[in-house]
């Protein structure tokens, strides 16, 4: 065995022995198998720490790599953590600009479509003024329409009266003409039966 090889399983073994509590706590929070879980990342530094700090008194320079390379893991290990973060950190920016544009875009929809239901009411009210407009037109040229009718109506049966009453009038006109050349006609007749009357006196005398 080389006189060096003996302090190194010491500490390993201390080491190893150290780390029991810490793999237990790592079973139990179900971190056993995440290197970048703080703890074990810290331990794992103070690990390296020890290694190279007592491959240096001892002189044991493959204890010394062993915790220079441990150091680099854990600088990586350390790296990779803080890049994570920085990609999660990233991750919940990018979630929340998109959940704002999302919701930006759909305050945007939800306003269009009122625009658009409030100017479809609109044009519907107004298409139904347009027609109630239509219809009051409609109905006073209707009523002027009978006005006028009946307007006509009375003056045609005003002139038909007029007519009818001259029509009458010549009749009765007519009538009395008629009966004065009766009145005439038998006025000659008496007046004939006088003279006849008189010449057959004449002649009997």
């Amino acid at each position: 065995m080389n006189v060096q090889t003996l302090p190194r399983r010491v500490i390993s073994t201390y080491l190893s022995v150290a780390r029991l509590p810490l793999n237990a706590a790592a079973k139990m929070s179900g971190q056993q198998d995440n290197e970048q879980w703080p703890p074990a990342l810290t331990f794992e530094g103070v690990e390296a720490s020890v290694e190279t700090v007592l491959g240096s008194l001892l002189r044991d320079d493959a204890l010394v790599e062993a915790g220079r390379l441990r150091q680099a893991k854990v600088a990586q290990l350390r790296k990779a953590a803080q890049l994570e973060a920085i990609a999660e950190s990233e991750r919940d920016v990018a979630q929340r600009e998109f959940a704002e544009r999302r919701d930006e875009a759909e305050a945007k929809r939800q306003a269009a479509e009122q625009r658009a239901a409030m100017r479809e009411q609109q044009i519907e009210r107004e298409a139904q003024q347009r027609k109630a407009e239509a219809d009051q037109k409609a109905a006073t040229k209707a009523a002027a329409a009978r006005e006028s009718k009946l307007a006509q109506d009375k003056a045609i049966e005003r002139r038909e009266r007029a007519a009818t009453a001259q029509a009458l009038a010549k009749e009765s006109e007519a009538l009395k003409t008629q009966q004065a050349a009766l009145d005439a006609a038998e006025t000659v007749e008496v007046i004939d039966d006088s003279i006849e009357g008189t010449k057959q006196a004449r002649k009997s005398s």
